[in-house]
């Protein structure tokens, strides 16, 4: 069944049961009078949990809308519990604050009320037990082609003429062995149209002695595959196949191939069983044979043959995308000079996806070949695809309807922020974990889970990776227009959330409507002033408003984030015991000094302030000042060794922190403390000193640590010994005299898994190194070191170094990097590349 929000309220429920360490529930004896009440209701919803799971989800057209039906009314049913549970939880707390009862708040119901939910909770569940719905696959309807008698129609075909021949390379080798071959991309990026193009390749037709071809989608029957395999190579008609048993149809198959050279695609794979239902009749008699896979899952191609070669389809370029509509228009003929900047922009809209172009280009050329209608056409390219009688957008549909539960409100989420908006992945997670959209799995956090569905999304390609860390982990990642348009309409259809954008805003005379009970609102930043203030949206909890360069959401259960100038954090959001993430922008670099009862705040998990931040000194920390669940927090100030206060954030994994030297305590900050640390950032303020109290501090790292970003520390280079054997190290950065002197000589010693590391604004004049040093590095970036003399020449052997980023300004620099590139190409080493990069450009 589709994610219902249940495990989020029961994770909630837990929290008021047994929860004593959050002193807003143990001293609320309101809440604690109801315990009872709230643990029975806990149990019944465990029970309702479990039959969900058991309740397998059918396959069968016809108990299709029964399910549905059962997941809205589950879907209701825990939204109504957690309003419930909401307002009694507001009334108690607002009746055990006397100013707060004394000013007239104390009007809230005094008891837990849910006799009437418990009895709706037992009425689905017998609902349940009553329709004993098993699921039982549907047998579909195979499109059977026979290459041996027709061959496939062909398409236009643009961009894929380099991918063809690469194919047609790989699959006519010599390697005699049969060899599984995949071609992976989103929906409608022409898997299809270039399979087509390698099976009527000529060389291919004059290779083979068996060419076969097998559309499988998502339902099939495996007697039916092998009857169209059989009948694809010429054996038998349909109708005589299918009269024999399936043992017998699979020996035909088998012997048909066996002692040939064959070609055969099985084209649309959407999971492994299919492909194990095929694999074993594919006799290898070290004939040259091959198989061709096509499919949206990038796990199918792995699964078929792990390490195996595969071509990721990529998107057309915008000039791809021109050529293809120009020529599905007019042919051969040239385009009239007055279409050609509208026809531009409908391509550029079309975001390198064929299908959209091909889907545009039977628009146009049944219309008249007019300037207003392609301009026309040019201002809503989505709704013209969206709106087509021949329903394109189902064929994208066939992606989401084949996502597992857990992975639907993710991808539906994702759908709900604005066009092209390149969506940070660190606060998509976050959003993602406070909506309750992520599962427990083991001993994983919940952000490692995230993450792993987020890899899911994308190796499905629904999801496209927009930019990269430097470590080569997805920094942002973005929907295409069309599948976007896909998830608001599924959102819509399963009132999943309510997007309000300015358009719709004006054309509804400036009076917003909210479907019922809707609970997530994405709007453009305009309306935030008429949505706040206005007072029929009761049941909403998810508001996320956007403009062009940032979100703020706001009523999200577990986040917040807000974008103002804000210099002090009431006292009053600390109150919020079950938020998750808090996040605060500004727009100047300040202090901001947390209130004395931020440790209320037991289930934050991220804590990002644009600002430097100190948390209240604790004497005696006892438990109920440690925060154990906070995983990220910036940017933290800190002095000396700081012992006190690591300690009481012992699981943090990322860390931003401003370090001020100590003169009594000539210490840096003991961070081994810190044994779950991944990513450090540390800076100290006072940049412009000339010699800092901290470059005489002895320095010292957790193991655990993989990306460590230092600024302004003046230390010396003696201290690099340090960070040199961190055996987990991908990413170091240097900047703004990290280190202070003028060599640095790296040693013997390696940095065994970095692979970016970066210096920035350092007085160093001398660099010693060798290629051993670094085993692993792909991407050396130098700036603003203007007395560095060169690169050390053994930097160019690193077999693994891709790019190297230099500063023009720095003459010395520039010649040395070309004259290791030189060297390389006389090695044939072609691939490592030189930027030489401007004085306005930055490099992360």
């Amino acid at each position: 069944m589709a994610n219902t929000g249940l495990d989020l309220l029961m994770e909630n429920l837990k929290q008021i049961i047994y929860c004593d360490n959050n002193p807003l529930i143990k001293s609320n004896l309101f809440i604690q009078e109801e315990r009872p009440q709230i643990l029975f209701l806990y149990r019944e919803l465990e029970s309702l949990g479990t039959f969900m799971i058991e309740m397998e989800v059918v396959k069968k057209p016809n108990e299709l809308e029964k399910v549905r039906n059962l997941e809205t009314r589950v879907k209701d049913l825990v939204e109504e519990v957690a309003d419930i549970v909401d307002l009694f939880l507001t009334g108690a707390f607002i009746r055990s604050n006397t100013s707060m009862t004394m000013c007239g708040f104390d009007s809230m119901n005094r008891s837990l009320n849910v006799e009437r939910v418990i009895e709706e909770i037992r009425s689905v569940k017998e609902e349940i037990m009553d329709k004993k719905i098993e699921s039982q696959p549907v047998v579909g309807t195979l499109v059977v082609r026979n290459p041996s008698n027709a061959v496939l129609k062909e398409e236009i075909i643009v961009g894929l003429e380099d991918a063809s021949m690469v194919l047609v390379e790989r699959i006519t080798g010599s390697h005699k062995k049969l060899d599984i071959i995949s071609i992976v991309g989103m929906g409608g990026l022409g898997k299809t149209t270039l399979a087509t193009k390698v099976f009527n390749d000529r060389f291919i037709v004059y290779h083979f002695h068996i060419r076969a071809w097998v559309l499988v989608s998502q339902s099939y029957s495996k007697k039916e595959l092998l009857i169209s395999l059989l009948t694809s190579i010429g054996k038998l008609a349909p109708e005589e196949i299918n009269k024999l048993r399936i043992d017998k149809i699979s020996e035909l198959l088998y012997k048909s191939l066996k002692g040939k050279r064959y070609f055969i695609v099985i084209d649309d794979v959407w999971s492994a069983k299919a492909w194990d239902d095929l694999k074993m009749y594919f006799p290898n008699d070290n004939t040259g044979s091959r198989v061709l896979l096509t499919t949206r899952l990038s796990e199918i191609a792995s699964y078929a043959k792990p390490g195996g070669f595969t071509h990721f389809l990529r998107f057309l370029t915008d000039e791809e995308s021109w050529e293809l509509l120009r020529r599905k228009v007019f042919q051969e003929d040239g385009c009239p000079e007055r279409l050609i900047k509208s026809g531009m922009q409908i391509t550029k809209k079309c975001q390198g996806l064929p299908l959209a172009v091909v889907v545009i280009a039977g628009v146009l050329v049944k219309g008249e070949k007019s300037q207003k209608l392609w301009e026309k056409v040019a201002e809503s390219v989505n709704s013209y695809i969206v709106g087509n009688p021949k329903g394109y957008l189902d064929t994208l549909a066939l992606s989401y309807n084949h996502l597992p539960r857990h992975l639907r409100d993710c991808f539906l989420y994702v759908g709900g922020f604005p066009e092209d908006c390149k969506v940070p992945v660190r606060r998509l997670i976050w959003l993602w974990v406070a909506e309750g959209f992520i599962r427990e799995d083991g001993e994983k956090l919940l952000e490692e889970v995230a993450e792993d569905y987020l890899m899911d999304l994308v190796d499905r390609n629904l999801l496209i990776v927009a930019k990269r860390r430097s470590n080569g982990g997805i920094k942002a990642c973005r929907i295409h227009d069309l599948l976007r348009e896909l998830c608001l309409k599924k959102a819509t259809e399963e009132n999943f959330l309510q997007q309000i954008s300015r358009s719709s805003y004006l054309s509804s005379s400036k009076c917003i409507r909210f479907t019922d009970k809707q609970r997530r609102l994405f709007a453009d930043s305009n309306f935030f002033t008429e949505i706040s203030t206005d007072h029929s949206t009761p049941y909403i909890r998810s508001f996320l408003c956007f403009n062009k360069e940032w979100y703020f959401s706001l009523g999200v259960q577990r986040h917040l984030a807000l974008w103002s100038e804000v210099t002090k954090l009431p006292s009053s959001v600390c109150n919020l015991w079950n938020l998750q993430t808090l996040i605060l922008k500004e727009n100047y670099s300040g202090f901001m000094k947390l209130p004395e009862n931020i440790a209320k705040m037991i289930n934050l998990r991220h804590l990002w302030v644009e600002m430097i931040i100190s948390i209240p000194d604790v004497r005696n920390p006892t438990n109920s000042h440690v925060f154990f669940n906070l995983q990220t927090i910036s940017m933290l100030q800190l002095h000396g060794r700081a012992e006190s206060l690591l300690k009481r954030i012992p699981n943090v994994r990322k860390l931003g922190c401003a370090v001020y030297g100590d003169h009594k305590d000539d210490v840096f900050p003991n961070f081994v403390l810190l044994d779950r640390l991944e990513t450090l950032k540390v800076i100290q303020p006072e940049v412009q000193q000339v010699e800092s109290s901290l470059s005489k501090m002895l320095i010292s790292f957790p193991v655990t640590l993989k990306k460590l970003t230092l600024s302004g520390c003046r230390l010396p280079w003696s201290g690099m010994s340090k960070i040199q054997w961190l055996p987990n190290l991908e990413v170091l950065k240097l900047l703004n005299y990290a280190f202070e002197g003028p060599s640095w000589d790296t040693g013997e010693g390696q940095f065994r898994q970095l692979k970016f590391l970066k210096l920035q604004n350092l007085d160093i004049q001398q660099w010693d190194a060798d290629s051993g040093n670094f085993p692993c590095l792909k991407r050396l970036v130098l700036l603003e070191c203007y007395h560095l003399k060169g690169i050390p020449d053994e930097v160019g052997d690193i077999p693994t170094l891709e790019m190297i980023d230099i500063d023009k300004r720095n003459h010395a620099l520039v010649k040395s990097a070309n004259r290791i590139r030189e060297e390389q190409h006389i090695m044939g080493n072609y691939e490592l590349k030189i930027n030489v990069i401007g004085f306005l450009t930055s490099t992360r």
